[in-house]
């Protein structure tokens, strides 16, 4: 229980920090992306095939602006939060993301894909499957 509890903690802090430095907020959304990403992987080609899936990919900036409209209407209730604080609020409400995930979807994204493969021996062509590495 800690250890969800200290993962979410420095990810709420690794987006203010990412915030803080981003240049645009496109910058932001890539750093917030490449985080939750590894966040649902363990191994570099997982996350690849997650980080490249356009289905995950739509699914994150969908929640992601849930979890943005959220924050609006926080700020519209409290509208004397500026500054620092507004920053904290939204990562703390971006930050929720961290703890959704679309296991059909990313099951589908780490699937690997059998191509067939043709070699020729002797002018004789034989097919067979072999596992996409790529």
């Amino acid at each position: 229980m800690n250890k969800t509890i200290t993962q979410q903690e420095s990810a709420l802090e690794y987006l203010m920090t990412a915030l803080a430095i981003a240049d645009t907020k496109e910058d932001f959304i890539l750093a917030f992306w490449e985080l939750w990403a590894s966040s649902v992987t363990t191994t570099t080609r997982e996350f690849q095939q997650i980080f490249a899936n356009a289905p995950v990919n739509k699914w994150f900036i969908t929640e992601l602006e849930k979890e943005e409209k959220e924050f609006k209407i926080l700020l519209a209730l409290y509208p004397e939060i500026k500054g620092f604080e507004k920053d904290e609020l939204y990562c703390k409400c971006i930050n929720k993301l961290m703890s959704h995930f679309p296991m059909i979807l990313l099951q589908n994204a780490k699937k690997r894909q059998e191509k067939p493969r043709t070699t020729k021996v002797k002018g004789v062509k034989i097919e067979s499957s072999i596992l996409n590495q790529n």
